[in-house]
């Protein structure tokens, strides 16, 4: 076959062959150009191309290969080939074709008859729609094949299985070779059938088998549904089962057993052992010995023990064992395992139950519908008495008054068939003749179809009591009302705001002179407000609205009418608000007569303003009395300073000293007075300067140096660094304390010493707190006088004052003055031993002063050898004390005897200072100061009797460049004369 052309009797042969054969050209697209008869009857006559490549060929798939396999329209066909290399020609010969079947397959005809009666379902397909079914369908969901091909297989399967399907059908398309699911389809008579599906997929389509397993899955559910039942009984009841198996020595527990024990985790290996050791050891051996006779003679057993379980609870649990036995040998043991804890716990209830039933503080009674006792509990035996044995039958009757008959109880047990409980009071008859007044509550219970009452009755004697106490008290506080003077009401402010009154006490008539008609008809306040002062009818309305807006107390004191005098009385109302849950608001209150009070107020006030008038008065006389005091003793003072600087014998020095002694102490005891008076009227205010507390307090030793040598006493100070600070405080106040305390140690101690210690006790960024103590080995103090000595004007004994002299206020004085400085004095004393005294200040601690590297200039000492002064002095006395001391100085000066002088004479002559007193006729000091620093600068030194902080705004007012107190300490005021010179630069 070398050339395309063929011989005609080859031709018919392999026309009319029983074998498929035909010729395709080499090259593409490999035209069929010859083919036999049956070719074109089973393949050519379908084909639209007739060409290899229509026929579904890659013959570069098959060249190395002598046979090849075709599938067309759903069948495959065997051929043998020969290349167009192998034969010399141009052409593919295909030959010996013939339809094949799979190797084992039947034929044809008996394959469809397979196909027609299987049970199974067989089904091929593609995406989601059936391509072909067997007719096994029809038994199966009940379609012919007609209806399900090319049908939207979706719609067949159960709503909750189809995503399972699709999820299956994709995983076969992915390449899983098969996939089994069971899934409800749709019978066509509206039913669901469990099919069993295996399915495959290959070349885009897939072909499944499925069998009906409808009654496999309902048994399989009865079977799960029975399990679950089981498990659920086992949980419920609290019984589980276990087995023993003796080959293997290994124990099985159910679920609930395990739940018994607490064990979460099951274990695999579990064998007797373990299971025994959750036992208590005190049941340990009962159910180790147990467990041995069962498995060696196959007695059975059945035990109630207590186990501990894996998380350390107790339980009770009843344990029940039998044994399996064949040939007469012990082959396995099983039982039960169940928790009977609450069982047990009931048990022990019961018995408690019992005991508290039978000891019930309250009268239990049962008794059938015929009234016939049954049972009594120990209350009510006691109360009733007579049960003592049961040998006599006993009846309701005979015991509770309410049943003085039968018919009282028929009544009685129809109404508990209609409301089942019933309470009323009664009286309980003892044996003995005695009465318990009771309450009871009955109820009708049936028990096993028969009926009974019980009955609880409660001795309600003490209630009784208290009941007509309350209502005595009642009674009484409905007496009170009535009588108490003064109204009480309840008054009311609806959501509509309207007003009115809904309680009157009857003392109301009393305080607004109403009759009982206007009483009965007051609905509102329009009548009350009729009765108030015009001037105070505003307070009342304002008050009482403030009140209701806020919800707060109302409090108003305001006149009404008196018909009596025609005049008005004083009436005081106060009232507590009360908001209601339907919005209104309710007030509680109460109206009273204050007339008589307020005269007496009224009178109060008139005796303060004259208290006040004469304490004005008191001071006033004391500031003038301390100034006509003060005059004399300057005298004195001035008048012994001068002596003593003449010349004098030892004697008259003495007695010099004397009256300077006695001078010091009446102006000690002058500045107490006063202080105390400033400090009663609450004009006593510190001044807050700079100071150095070492430099105060060495001034106040060195000040009390003679007193301690006149006294022949040790003067001691101890002054620590840590106190040597430059601190905030009033230094003259500071120092009159301490030279209260340091004057007093001194007076009470003869022979002794006085130690006065400073020392810091903490120092804090700007605060620094200061200890200060006096320490004696004087007199000392009793302990139960030592609260007395800071008293006003209290020194103990009188004596004391005889002995030691003073006031009695330098201690009083002391604790005020610490008081302000927010501190407090304390005392520790031993009579004949000596007495500490000692407190504790905070100041505000200032810097060091520096000089900033800048040397200050050292200033020469003053000549005062030409020194003039202007003395501005009215008392003769003074004048010439102060010039004595003067001319003992070596200076000149000139006195004038009023302000008006003073101010001419500077005018009119050349002085380097002047010496102003204060008060002064015809024009006062600080008048006089003030027209002389208007023209001229010549320093003014103030000269007073009264007290520095009386006069000491008015001095800075006036201009003054220092001031000294009367009577004069002559070196003071030689001092200050010389200070006020070198700061207004004397004859610089």
């Amino acid at each position: 076959m070398k050339e395309r052309g063929i011989n005609s009797t080859f031709k018919k042969i392999i026309y009319e062959s029983s074998e498929m054969v035909f010729l395709a050209d080499d090259t593409f697209p490999y035209n069929i150009f010859y083919s036999n008869v049956l070719f074109d009857k089973l393949i050519g006559q379908n084909l639209k191309d007739k060409n290899l490549v229509g026929l579904g060929l890659d013959i570069n798939s098959y060249i190395f290969k002598e046979e090849l396999l075709i599938s067309y329209q759903n069948k495959e066909y065997s051929f043998q080939l020969e290349l167009p290399q192998e034969n010399g020609s141009n052409y593919f010969l295909f030959y010996k074709g013939k339809e094949i079947r799979g190797i084992g397959l039947p034929p044809k005809i008996e394959a469809q008859q397979f196909f027609r009666n299987s049970i199974d379902l067989i089904a091929i397909g593609q995406e989601n729609f059936l391509t072909w079914v067997s007719e096994s369908i029809k038994p199966l969901l009940g379609y012919a094949p007609e209806e399900v091909i090319n049908m939207d297989l979706c719609q067949y399967f159960h709503k909750d299985d189809l995503t399972i399907a699709q999820s299956h059908l994709l995983e076969v398309k992915k390449g899983i070779e098969a996939s089994q699911f069971i899934s409800r389809m749709l019978h066509k008579s509206g039913d669901y059938r469990s099919i069993d599906w295996q399915i495959q997929f290959k070349d885009g389509k897939f072909y499944v088998i499925g069998r009906d397993v409808t009654e496999s899955e309902i048994e399989k559910k009865n079977t799960a549904k029975q399990n679950e039942l089981f498990k659920l009984g086992e949980e419920v009841a609290k019984v589980g089962v276990w087995e023993l198996n003796l080959e293997e020595d290994a124990v099985y527990w159910s679920d609930e057993v395990y739940a018994i024990h607490e064990l979460e985790e099951i274990k695999d290996s579990f064998d007797l052992a373990n299971a025994l050791d959750f036992y208590l050891p005190a049941f340990q051996p009962v159910i180790k010995t147990a467990v041995d006779q069962c498995i060696k003679t196959g007695k059975e057993y059945d035990l109630t023990l207590k186990i501990k379980s894996f998380k350390g609870n107790e339980k009770w649990v009843r344990t029940h064992g039998r044994a399996k036995v064949e040939d007469g040998v012990v082959k396995r043991v099983f039982g039960t395992f169940q928790d009977v804890s609450e069982e047990r716990q009931l048990v022990d209830e019961l018995g408690l139950f019992k005991e508290l039933f039978d000891l019930s503080p309250e009268a239990i009674l049962i008794s059938d519908t015929a009234g016939k006792i049954i049972f009594i509990n120990q209350e009510a035996n006691k109360r009733l008495g007579v049960f003592e044995d049961n040998s006599t039958d006993h009846s309701v009757f005979q015991f509770d008054q309410k049943f003085g008959s039968e018919d009282e109880w028929n009544k009685h047990l129809d109404s508990l068939k209609m409301d089942k409980t019933q309470r009323y009071r009664s009286v309980l008859n003892h044996q003995e003749g005695r009465e318990y007044p009771v309450e009871v509550s009955c109820n009708l219970i049936e028990i096993q179809g028969e009926q009974y009452v019980i009955s609880f009755s409660r001795d309600i004697t003490e209630r009784i009591q208290l009941e007509k106490s309350l209502q005595d008290s009642s009674d009484f506080l409905l007496h009170l009302t009535e009588q108490v003077p003064g109204a009480l009401y309840q008054f009311v402010l609806d959501k509509e705001g309207e007003m009115k009154f809904s309680y009157l006490s009857p003392g109301i008539k009393t305080l607004l002179d109403l009759g009982e008609k206007d009483i009965s008809s007051m609905n509102d306040i329009g009548l009350v407000i009729s009765k108030i002062h015009p001037e105070d009818i505003a307070q009342v309305l304002m008050s009482s609205v403030a009140s209701a807006k806020r919800l707060s107390s109302w409090n108003c004191q305001f006149r009404v009418k008196d018909s009596d005098t025609n005049d008005y009385k004083w009436v005081m109302g106060a009232a507590k608000p009360e908001h209601l849950e339907n919005d209104d608001v309710v007030w509680y209150g109460y109206l009273a007569d204050i007339t008589e009070q307020k005269v007496f107020e009224e009178t109060l006030k008139n005796a303060r303003e004259t208290a006040e008038k004469a304490n004005k008065i008191k001071s006033e006389f004391l500031s003038m009395i301390s100034h006509e005091l003060r005059t004399p003793l300057n005298a004195i003072s001035g008048s012994v300073y001068s002596l003593l600087q003449d010349e004098h014998t030892p004697s008259q020095e003495s007695a010099l000293n004397t009256i300077n002694f006695a001078v010091d102490n009446l102006i000690i005891m002058i500045n107490d007075l006063l202080d105390f008076q400033k400090i009663e009227a609450g004009k006593l205010n510190l001044e807050m300067n700079p100071m150095g507390l070492q430099d105060v307090i060495q001034q106040v030793i060195n000040g009390l140096e003679f007193h301690a040598s006149d006294s022949q006493n040790m003067l001691n100070l101890h002054f620590d660094d840590s106190a040597k600070l430059r601190v905030l405080g009033d230094k003259v106040r500071l120092a009159q304390i301490m030279n209260n305390l340091i004057t007093n140690a001194l007076k009470f101690t003869k022979k002794g010493k006085v130690d006065v210690t400073i020392k810091a006790k903490s120092i804090d960024g700007t605060k620094a707190k200061v200890y200060f103590e006096v320490k004696d080995t004087g007199i000392g103090i009793a302990k139960e006088h030592q609260e007395r000595i800071f008293q006003d004007f209290d020194q103990i004994q009188h004596s004391f004052s005889k002995k030691y002299g003073g006031t009695g206020l330098g201690l009083s004085i002391t604790k005020k003055l610490l008081d302000r400085m927010g501190s407090t004095i304390q005392v520790e004393s031993e009579v004949g031993v000596g007495s500490t005294f000692y407190f504790e200040v905070e100041f505000e601690k200032l810097p060091e002063p520096t000089d900033n590297g800048v040397i200050q200039p050292i200033s020469q000492a003053l000549d005062l050898s030409t020194l003039k002064i202007l003395m501005a002095e009215d008392n003769d006395v003074n004048s010439l004390v102060l010039g004595k001391i003067i001319k003992k100085w070596g200076f000149h000066f000139e006195r004038v005897v009023n302000g008006q002088e003073a101010v001419e004479a500077v005018e009119k002559g050349n002085y380097d200072i002047v010496l102003m007193d204060i008060q002064m006729p015809v024009m006062n000091g600080f008048e006089a100061t003030e027209k002389i620093k208007s023209f001229s600068k010549v320093p003014v030194i103030a000269l007073t009797a009264a007290a520095k902080l009386e006069v000491m705004e008015n001095i800075e007012k006036s201009g003054f460049d220092g001031f000294v107190a009367k009577p004069i300490d002559a070196a003071e005021l030689l001092k200050r004369i010389k200070e006020v010179l070198a700061a207004t630069n004397y004859k610089s």
